[in-house]
């Protein structure tokens, strides 16, 4: 072969399988957005272990002003939503 033409016949692989891809068949929580995952948010307010860690959490964050900077989870919601969240349902 000839210098290169490895990358280049795996580049063109590597972007047949990625269009071959694009017409899969996806999960109805991507497809439609009102059937939708609850987010773990919710399972921890309902828990009465979590609940107490959570506050406490939330109370340190608040005391050092970083609720807004701290979320809750790698794709979750901010410690200040979450404050409001424990708040509202006590």
């Amino acid at each position: 072969m000839l210098r290169g033409q490895k990358k280049k016949d795996y580049q063109k692989k590597y972007m047949e399988r990625k269009r071959s891809n694009k017409d899969a068949v996806r999960p109805t929580e991507l497809v439609d957005p009102s059937v939708r995952p609850h987010p773990s948010i919710l399972k921890a307010l309902v828990d009465p272990d979590k609940r107490i860690k959570l506050e406490k959490v939330y109370q340190t964050l608040k005391d050092f002003k970083q609720a807004e900077n701290v979320y809750y989870g790698v794709s979750g919601v901010p410690f200040d939503v979450v404050g409001d969240l424990l708040e509202v349902t006590k």
